[in-house]
């Protein structure tokens, strides 16, 4: 019974697929006729992105090869010895990381093969678990605070309650976060955090409703008239920067807590050491050259992570508390 039925299930998936390929079949593949372009069109259209931004290619390529091997050494360092259990948040700590390499990786793939806006919204969140990491490394709060559990059952299941607590605790301390690092608490100048906040409120003009790919076509369409409507997107001199732009910082950002992700009795190593501050200069010299060109957005840049993410090649973990009351 259940072989005839397994059968069944198989005739059904191939009937199926046979009726989808003789209404989208094309040249021997599905989806050929319109859509296959639109993939070779991506392929092109990223070649010339990475060609035009060559210089932030590279840096991003040998940020992520430094992130990366970080990472697995930390995490064969702790399969080796045994993950630490006095500091009881270092492993989620290290995931974090984890998932913020995918994170940086995934808007990276998506600006890297046409489309740089939708690799923009990833920033945002990229941003948002950077901050959090921040918070961490600069003892704003302890884990419990950041990831909205503290004060909640932790000996029984929670209730929907209880879950719709910790989603509103997360988005309070991200909101106190924000302001502390760039926000009214923050300390920096005012322009600073006027800009700042600018900067930061443009992801969600994208992200939320994709506002800057909508009114960039629209402009394209019913201003200049062109009517060449592409599937994929193609080169843009306003929106591309954008991306380039805010991905440097949000790399430089994390390149600064790449330390903090190393437990306390990791073996020293100078050529790391050499390597974080050669890449720390660089993403220094790429924010000041914005500058140069009179991008006010750069010295804001700049001051504030000299003044937040005061992390250096000496850095190592440590449990997060909160600050005294």
């Amino acid at each position: 019974m259940a072989e005839e039925k397994a059968e069944d299930k198989t005739a059904e998936i191939k009937r199926r697929q046979t009726l989808l390929f003789e209404a989208f079949g094309h040249d021997g593949m599905y989806g050929g006729k319109y859509f296959a372009s639109v993939v070779d069109a991506e392929q092109k259209m990223g070649a010339v992105f990475n060609e035009t931004y060559h210089g932030s290619r590279i840096l991003t390529d040998c940020f992520l090869d430094f992130f990366g091997q970080t990472l697995l050494e930390q995490i064969e360092l702790n399969n080796a010895k045994g993950w630490p259990q006095v500091e009881a948040n270092y492993a989620t700590c290290v995931l974090m990381y984890l998932t913020i390499f995918r994170s940086v990786r995934a808007s990276d793939v998506a600006a890297s093969n046409a489309y740089p806006m939708q690799g923009y919204i990833i920033q945002r969140s990229i941003k948002d678990q950077t901050f959090i990491l921040c918070a961490a490394a600069n003892n704003m709060a302890d884990f419990g605070t950041l990831f909205g559990w503290k004060g909640l059952p932790e000996d029984k299941p929670w209730t929907e309650d209880d879950n719709q607590k910790a989603i509103k605790n997360r988005r309070t301390i991200e909101n106190q976060i924000r302001e502390k690092i760039i926000g009214s608490k923050s300390g920096l100048k005012p322009e600073t955090i006027k800009l700042l906040i600018k900067v930061d409120g443009m992801f969600n003009t994208e992200a939320h409703r994709g506002l800057f790919t909508l009114f960039g076509e629209s402009h394209k369409l019913l201003v200049e008239h062109k009517l060449d409507v592409s599937l994929a997107s193609g080169p843009n001199k306003v929106s591309d920067p954008m991306f380039v732009n805010r991905a440097t910082e949000t790399n430089w950002m994390i390149h600064r807590l790449v330390p903090y992700m190393r437990r306390k009795g990791t073996p020293a190593n100078e050529t790391w050491n050499k390597n974080w501050k050669l890449l720390d200069d660089h993403f220094r010299w790429m924010v000041e050259g914005l500058g140069a060109i009179g991008k006010e957005i750069a010295p804001a840049y700049l001051e504030m992570i000299d003044a937040k993410f005061k992390f250096d090649a000496g850095t190592h973990y440590s449990e997060p508390t909160g600050p005294t009351p």
